[in-house]
């Protein structure tokens, strides 16, 4: 009867550890219980970083579009300032040749 009793016991324990090692969840029970507590403040902080994430692309692209209306002011008065130009040495050179007649 005790030689059953152990041969059992050494079976049950076996098998239990079998069990335990084919356990797909590696995590303890005090990982899942900080985990549970904790998943709102995870959560909360995903969020926040995707909304940070949001707001500097949105900054960036404001400063690209910026940047680009910058650039154009600056062709058009380039532009401006060499019509400006042309008109001036239009009138030298018809100045010229009102003297020269």
């Amino acid at each position: 009867m005790k030689k059953l009793l152990i041969a059992s016991l050494v079976l049950v324990m076996a098998g239990s550890a079998s069990v335990y090692a084919a356990d797909s969840s590696s995590t303890t029970y005090t990982e899942r219980f900080i985990q549970k507590h904790t998943q709102k403040i995870v959560d909360k902080e995903k969020e926040l970083q995707e909304q940070q994430k949001a707001r500097e692309e949105a900054r960036a692209k404001k400063q690209e579009e910026f940047q680009k209306k910058i650039e154009a002011d600056k062709k058009a008065r380039q532009q401006a300032q060499q019509e400006r130009q042309q008109k001036i040495e239009k009138k030298k050179q018809l100045w010229n040749e009102l003297i020269s007649e």
